[in-house]
């Protein structure tokens, strides 16, 4: 009767929160870089962007299609990480078949004798 739509529509609310997250992101790098703890928080920060970006694009997907687009990112995460770990180690039969620690790790400790 009032000419108001039947429920309230909240269109301003995903930017609003965009923008809250980013400038505590932000504040949170600039206190850790202050404290020299960049290096700890960093991998954190840049986990959460990832996740926020790709959480954002399937979401942005046609309904049948988004399991098929979930799939395919976290498919291309795992051959990420998998190239990673292939990188460190040097090939990929090292990878596959490491169980325990590497003889690097190993005689680099310090023994507490």
């Amino acid at each position: 009767m009032l000419g108001l739509s039947p429920e309230t529509v909240y269109h301003h609310v995903g930017e609003g929160v965009a923008a809250v997250v980013a400038l505590c992101a932000l504040l949170a790098s600039v206190i850790a870089w202050q404290v020299g703890q960049f290096a700890a928080v960093a991998p954190i920060l840049v986990g959460g962007v990832l996740v926020a970006a790709v959480t954002a694009r399937v979401l942005t997907i046609r309904r049948h299609y988004r399991h098929v687009a979930a799939g395919a990112l976290v498919l291309a995460v795992l051959v990420g990480l998998l190239a990673a770990a292939v990188h460190r180690y040097g090939y990929p039969a090292a990878v596959a078949f490491v169980v325990g620690p590497t003889p690097s790790a190993v005689s680099d400790a310090v023994s507490p004798r």
